[in-house]
């Protein structure tokens, strides 16, 4: 009998039939005439495109799924009038991977008939890569059922991480016959690193691992305890050993029933077979050859040799701050492999080449030249004429401390799961003239670090600087490296396509270099606005609202992101008295409000300032303009009805608008008046 044709053996073609997860190995295919519902962790599509880059040989039989399920009880993705009309579920390799284990017993109780079966694969601790996992407990499950678990708990990922086995590389075996030595994948220190990095928040995106380890008497007991105290209405029909990492289950809907004298009797029976279930691990251990010191695993052990290291630093009229930044540089406890400074068409006549040119001439520094055309394309010039494993930006005024490489650098020693893209640490802020400002200054802003979901990356700035990072270059390669229409936000733009080609990034909480900022720096220029435009577009086309999934980026994030700054920057071009300026503005706050009208609303009040000031001028050009304006923002105002066209038309007359504008007490609550809904 196949190992199909056995999980299936309490099921025909004339049932109704539920199939969890079956990917590209179902059970019960509806192509061989099985009346199944598909429920999958991602479409037909998403998961031909997963497993069609493995070189899945029986990738054919992915079929469609009826339903994508990803959060929340099984109860609420099936709908209502369903509930009870099914004769069995299939769930293989699942079971182990449930927050609430019971409460998804629960949500079977109802999707099934009274009579209904659930056929149950689940790994073998003892054949696969849980071997060193403790067993689950019964309180285990009922703790996370309690608390209604949706996420894992952090613990997990540790265990995970810490305990994690092979054997001659696989992660599962069989019970006899193998000689390969047992090896653990991950050093404690990642599993560290892997619990800092875990969350049990339940608004952050699910992330999914083994919760739960199981022997097929280990399993049996927890069914029992579990029906005994109430938590499930499901008992063990039958339960059998496989040759390989699983072992099978069925489960019927029955309350078991003993005399309260035989109960202890059966789970003490139930707690030696699980001890006797040991010998099975034990011959194991006892066949296996001794694990040998592997050069591979030596290498990528914690603290190990430290990867090679770039620095790129653009550089522009920057002969002020140059000096010290390069000098931070040269003291870093571990030295960087190449320092590479970008010279991007500075001009002023060659003052902070002539600092780069002298230093060089004393320390190993490669000056590039180049035409102006902003930090991104000065960057990634340096990347390109690199070669080394990581990548360290500087900007031309600020330092690092001495300790800055070293630090960042230890997490690439070691191995990691994702892979590790970026680490980055906190920074002291310092003025113009370096004086320090703030301590740690990353911890006076509301940003979360490290970056745990796309929420952390687009609803506000990330704060990852590249002056406090590190980054692997086959990340920045994967991505293609800094936008080059960017000179503001190509730091939020770089980090966050890293982050969605699947690379971590890791925070460390001290700070490690200093953050010159004041108005003159590249954080303050008038570019700044048009890339941000420029970004918030970009943003906009990645992350449309998505209703279905009730999840509205536009409106909920990028609008009320980039609104605020509108706003403020067409302030700023009101007052400069720059048309052009005042005309890019407006244009901006104009786009914002296609997606949302009230950013109009919150503007209508500083477009009537600036139409008072030009009738206090009495220009009739700025007068004319400013009424055009005003009246463009109150068209875009939610409920612009009849309210705002009288005291439109009102305000027209400029005799009028002069004395009203002067009783301010009148003024405001018009303005009030008029733009209520």
């Amino acid at each position: 009998m196949s190992r199909e044709d056995l999980i299936r053996c309490h099921f025909d073609r004339s049932m109704r039939l539920i199939e969890l997860g079956p990917s590209y190995n179902p059970v019960v295919p509806k192509a061989d005439g099985w009346q199944t519902i598909t429920i999958d962790h991602a479409s037909q599509a998403e998961l031909l495109a997963k497993y069609g880059t493995m070189g899945v040989a029986t990738i054919d039989r992915i079929e469609p799924v009826d339903y994508v399920w990803q959060d929340g009880p099984l109860t609420a993705l099936i709908p209502p009038n369903l509930h009870g009309t099914f004769d069995g579920l299939i769930a293989s390799h699942v079971g182990e991977h449930f927050p609430d284990l019971i409460g998804f017993l629960k949500s079977a109780s109802s999707l099934l008939k009274p009579g209904g079966v659930m056929a149950l694969a689940l790994p073998d601790k003892r054949v696969c890569f849980d071997f060193f996992q403790p067993l689950t407990t019964t309180a285990d499950l009922v703790d996370a059922h309690l608390q209604r678990r949706t996420r894992h708990q952090r613990r997990i990922f540790f265990n995970q991480t810490a305990y994690l086995t092979t054997r001659g590389g696989e992660v599962g075996w069989a019970h006899v016959g193998n000689t390969a030595p047992f090896q653990l994948v991950h050093s404690i220190f990642e599993a560290q690193q892997a619990y800092d990095a875990a969350s049990e928040d339940p608004a952050l995106e699910y992330r999914d691992t083994h919760a739960w380890a199981f022997t097929p008497k280990s399993f049996e007991l927890l069914m029992l305890e579990l029906n005994l105290l109430g938590y499930t209405d499901w008992a063990i029909r039958s339960i059998e050993s496989a040759e390989g990492v699983e072992f099978f289950v069925w489960l019927e809907r029955k309350q078991v029933t003993m005399p309260a004298a035989e109960i202890n009797p059966a789970r003490l029976s139930l707690l030696a077979s699980i001890v006797y279930e040991t010998r099975d691990a034990i011959a194991q251990l006892d066949a296996a050859e001794p694990a040998p010191a592997a050069a591979s695993d030596a290498a990528e052990s914690w603290p190990g040799p430290i990867p090679s290291i770039a620095v790129i630093i653009p550089l522009y009229n920057g002969a002020r701050h140059i000096e010290e930044a390069l000098t931070s540089v040269l003291a870093q406890s571990v030295p960087a492999t190449e320092i590479i400074v970008v010279n991007d068409g500075s001009t002023d006549d060659g003052a902070g080449v002539a600092i780069v040119e002298r230093l060089a001439r004393a320390h190993p520094i490669t000056l590039l030249h180049k035409p102006n055309g902003g930090q991104s394309s000065a960057r990634n010039l340096g990347v390109s004429e690199s070669s080394s494993d990581l990548i360290a930006f500087l900007d031309q005024d600020d330092i690092w401390y001495e300790n800055h490489l070293q630090e960042l650098a230890k997490p690439f020693q070691r191995r990691s799961a994702p892979p590790l893209g970026w680490v980055y640490s906190n920074l002291d802020e310092i003025n113009e003239r370096g004086a320090l400002m703030s301590r740690t200054y990353l911890n006076n802003l509301s940003a979360k670090h490290p970056k745990r979901h796309i929420y952390d990356c687009i609803g506000s700035d990330m704060f990852v600087l590249p002056s406090a990072s590190l980054i692997l270059r086959k990340a920045f390669e994967a991505v293609d490296g800094f936008d080059e229409r960017l000179c503001g936000y190509e730091d939020d733009d770089l980090f966050l396509r890293m982050f969605r080609a699947g690379y971590d990034n890791i925070f460390l909480d001290i700070a490690l270099s200093k953050w010159r900022i004041y108005p003159g720096s590249t954080s303050y220029t008038p570019r700044m606005a048009r890339s941000r435009a420029i970004y918030t577009r970009k943003l906009l086309e990645m992350f449309p609202d998505d209703a279905a999934r009730v999840r509205y980026y536009a409106r909920d994030l990028i609008i009320p992101r980039f609104a605020e700054h509108a706003i403020r920057e067409y302030e700023t071009a009101v007052k400069s008295g720059d048309r052009g300026a005042i005309a890019e503005a407006w244009a901006e706050v104009h786009f914002l409000a296609q997606y949302d009208k009230s950013v109009t609303a919150q503007l209508f009040n500083h477009t009537l300032v600036h139409y008072r000031d030009a009738l206090i001028e009495g220009d009739n050009a700025s007068i004319a303009a400013a009424w055009t304006e005003m009246a463009q923002v109150a068209a875009y105002i939610p409920g612009g009805h009849f309210r705002m066209r009288a005291m439109l038309n009102l305000l027209r007359n400029p005799t009028i608008s002069k004395t009203l504008f002067a009783l301010r007490r009148l003024a405001r609550p018009a303005v009030r008046w008029a733009i209520s809904s």
